[in-house]
This record gives C-alpha cells, structure tokens and sequence, in this order.
C-alpha cells in the first residue's frame, strides 16, 4: 500500500484505545498499521497494550527499539510531549505533515507537528530499525 493510499483509507476513522484496525485505532494503533502496511515492517508487540495499560509504560517498553532521527523524515515516529512525560504518536507522511489519531472522541487527521506545537511542549523524531 502506497503511503497516499494509506492516508485516504484511515482519515476521518474514529479514535478507539487500544484499536489497531482499519475500522478504529488510537495513536499507536495507528502507528503500527502504517508501519505494516506502508512499510511492510511488523513492530515490536508490547504485552498488555490491548488490556488498557498506561500509554507510558508502553512507551518505555518500545523506546528502545527506536533511534533518534536527525529530521523529521517520511515514516519517521513523531513523540509529542507534555512536560517530561511523552503522551501521543503519529507518522510524518510528508515534509511538514503528520497523521495521528488524537484522543476521544477524536479521529485520524493530518497535521503540521508545529500546530500540534500548541497542545504539546515538545516534540522528537525517531526512525525505526533501518528507515
């Protein structure tokens, strides 16, 4: 699947916790179905993440699979922040542009991470593996 059909399929889909499917995802969810079907990569699977575990812990558990990446590239993970603590993901899809699927009540919808800026202190850019 192309990275522009990926977008047309999940934009618009309603934000679930805990979904990973093209029919409702959160965040990560989301993350992981890009990455699988855009870039034919399985990630890792965290235990517990589908029984409703802390967005945090599942986090720790998965950061050390990834690098920091020198820009905010295609496929590259975008980690917003509040304060310290790290609380949602999306996928950068094109220079300036990151798919994410935001909170409840929320849906799949492409944003600049400097608009996203505004609701987090901070952001980082990680690569997965060899991207």
């Amino acid at each position: 699947m192309t990275n522009d059909e990926f977008i047309r399929r999940v934009i618009g889909k309603p934000w679930a916790n805990r979904a990973c499917d093209f029919n409702q995802m959160d965040c990560w969810g989301l993350v992981v179905l890009y990455y699988r079907h855009v870039l034919g990569k399985e990630l890792h699977h965290i235990p517990g993440y589908e029984s409703d575990a802390d967005f945090i812990t599942c986090y720790t558990q998965q950061r050390m699979k990834w690098q920091e990446a020198n820009s905010a590239g295609v496929g590259c993970l975008a980690v917003f922040y509040r304060g310290d603590s790290p609380s949602h993901v999306g996928v950068i899809v094109s220079p300036g542009k990151c798919l994410h699927s935001r909170g409840e009540h929320g849906f799949v919808r492409v944003d600049s991470p400097l608009a996203l800026m505004k609701i987090y202190q901070r952001v980082e850019y990680l690569k997965y593996g060899e991207i």
